[in-house]
């Protein structure tokens, strides 16, 4: 049986946590897997700046009934240290310069989170023992890394990411890095040199015409 005091804490962190989101609306994305994602890239295609996408991915998660209290949000978490170092591992263990890489998937991102949450490993960098990895296992560390360092940051810029439950908070996050995966592989393809892109173009048509042969 429950403590008082626990149910009194938790009972305040669910209050809390209606406050910094729209929670019908929240639910309600959270259980439309395939229509954040499409939501997600449709912001990438439009080419944004990133202020403006951070108030587009506010209304998307539904992070408040105000959409400048969302957009903030949002800023606030992409301009945490935290955040960014995080993001920094991400791009030099997993994209490394390269602009055909999948997304991840968040079905298998949410197992892997609620599975190493506790491991102390998963909070620091993902190390360069890496290989045969898939997206989903960057993703989890990302998340994972993100969620601890923000609670342990004496900065109130994600404060708001504390209160939500671990779900809500890992998809948050996934769709966000979700989006600047995106947006930092079209900068990496943009500078990609001609005989790179060509050659990706050729491997690309090959694959499709093998499919077709067969």
């Amino acid at each position: 049986m429950s403590s008082p005091s626990n149910q009194n804490t938790s009972t305040q962190k669910q209050t809390t946590s209606c406050l910094v989101k729209n929670t019908q609306a929240f639910k309600s994305s959270m259980d439309d897997t395939e229509g954040t994602k499409n939501k997600v890239r449709c912001i990438y295609k439009k080419k944004v700046t990133l202020p403006a996408a951070a108030g587009q991915l506010g209304s998307v998660f539904n992070l408040s009934k105000d959409p400048l209290i969302a957009q903030q949000r949002v800023q606030g978490l992409l301009a945490h240290s935290v955040f960014i170092d995080a993001m920094d591992d991400f791009s030099e263990s997993y994209l490394k310069g390269r602009w055909d890489l999948p997304v991840g998937e968040w079905g298998e991102i949410r197992k892997l989170v609620e599975a190493h949450i506790d491991d102390v490993e998963w909070t620091q960098g993902a190390g360069p023992d890496t290989e045969g990895m898939d997206v989903n296992y960057f993703y989890a560390r990302f998340v994972i890394r993100t969620l601890h360092g923000i609670k342990q940051s004496t900065s109130g810029l994600a404060y708001w990411l504390q209160v939500l439950q671990l779900d809500e908070a890992a998809w948050v996050l996934t769709h966000t890095l979700m989006y600047l995966q995106l947006d930092c592989m079209r900068a990496y393809k943009k500078y990609a040199p001609l005989k790179d892109r060509i050659g990706h173009f050729i491997d690309t048509w090959r694959a499709g015409n093998a499919g077709l042969s067969k």
